[in-house]
């Protein structure tokens, strides 16, 4: 006879308890000291002012996910140098500006590699990995469409590590598949200041202690949410 009360294995009281440490010990992890270039392009400002002051507020699992990214990461770049192409050294791949305020760390910088249309070197490199639905709305819509924040992300990377010239490579892995999207993003000197400017306007707002305005009005959109700043946010 079939059992209609079975319930899920995680919610047994041996692995809410664990789960509830493990929650509990990586509220310890601390957020940089610097306003970095991969959150500039979020389109909420008290978001972008929360990931800057405070830790965020995610679970385990929420981490693990923005750590998986780094194992492909490792995985792609193994990848691209069995295929003949050559990374500039890691301390080319740091930039600092706006007196130290505003810094970032890009993936890479490809110095080499084979000869492919429309690829010149040296070129930035950009890697992430998504889940596949957002994978399949990269593949369908492009990145400015899809992922607008990663744009903005790379767009500050070729400015200020001055791989400006050349169209950087964005590399997506989807994290259910592992299959691989590559898209060519040329730098807008244009957005790259327009962007720059937003920087200055958060980090002159934090410095004076002021809350930058939400982007919504509604504490129930599903990007609040998700924010690890939820009840920090509307708090306040």
């Amino acid at each position: 006879m079939p059992d209609f009360n079975r319930t899920n294995r995680s919610a047994e009281p041996i692995s809410v308890a664990l789960n509830a440490l493990i929650d509990t010990s990586v509220m310890a992890e601390k957020t940089r000291g610097y306003l970095g270039a991969s959150v500039i392009g979020h389109e909420c400002l008290r978001r972008i002012q929360f990931d800057w002051m405070c830790d965020p507020e995610h679970p385990a699992r929420l981490l693990d996910i923005f750590n998986r990214g780094h194992y492909f990461e490792q995985r792609s770049r193994e990848h691209f140098l069995r295929a003949g192409f050559t990374f500039a050294p890691n301390d080319r791949l740091k930039f600092t500006a706006l007196d130290g305020m505003l810094s970032g760390h890009a993936d890479g910088i490809l110095v080499a590699g084979p000869k492919i249309s429309d690829i010149a070197y040296p070129c930035l490199w950009e890697h992430k990995a998504i889940n596949a639905k957002g994978w399949r709305s990269l593949n369908r819509d492009g990145l400015e469409k899809a992922y607008p924040q990663y744009a903005v992300q790379i767009v500050l990377y070729q400015h200020f590590l001055g791989v400006e010239e050349n169209p950087a490579i964005f590399t997506a892995i989807n994290a259910d598949s592992c299959e691989r999207v590559h898209l060519l993003v040329p730098l807008d000197a244009g957005v790259a200041r327009v962007w720059t400017m937003r920087a200055e306007t958060v980090i002159a707002a934090t410095r004076a202690g002021e809350l930058l305005p939400r982007f919504t009005a509604d504490p129930n959109n599903w990007r609040c949410r998700l924010c690890g700043h939820r009840e920090r946010c509307w708090r306040s």
